[in-house]
């Protein structure tokens, strides 16, 4: 073969990560049923290799905006949880208030879990059990009530 001068493609991309998303070649209608919410934070914060990339992405694009305007589980956090951490969203009356960390937050709490996913911290055991521990909890009222009305 004779040699021809050009030099492969070999450039990074800026959304190469995409690729490697653990969501990747999942059903996307998981990441937006409130019902499936544990399913989908287990995806992105126990399984994606680019939760941190996903977290910086979704960051820059909805900084700013409202929680109407936000969908969804991305990065591991619910789109209310994502609009109480932005300062810099619109908060109107009947909002939650917006989180802030002041370090103080003891692990194996949801704020914990919270500031460890939004300042993409290492998350500790401690933090996703007690979340898992939660969400089993709530489960179970939930289907206490429908096992009630029903």
């Amino acid at each position: 073969m004779a040699y021809t001068g050009s030099v492969p493609d070999t450039a990074v991309r800026r959304l190469d990560w995409m690729d490697q998303m653990a969501c990747r070649d999942v059903d996307p209608e998981l990441f937006e049923d409130d019902d499936q919410e544990h399913e989908a934070r287990t995806i992105c914060i126990a399984r994606c290799p680019v939760r941190s990339q996903c977290l910086a992405r979704v960051k820059t694009m909805e900084r700013g905006k409202h929680r109407d305007q936000r969908d969804g589980v991305v990065a591991g956090l619910t789109y209310v949880e994502r609009h109480r951490l932005d300062a810099d969203a619109p908060h109107h009356q009947g909002d939650a208030e917006v989180l802030k960390f002041d370090g103080t937050e003891r692990c194996g709490t949801h704020l914990a879990l919270l500031r460890h996913l939004w300042l993409d911290e290492p998350i500790d055991s401690k933090c996703w059990s007690g979340k898992v521990k939660r969400d089993r909890k709530n489960r179970g009222a939930a289907s206490d009530v429908a096992r009630a009305v029903s």
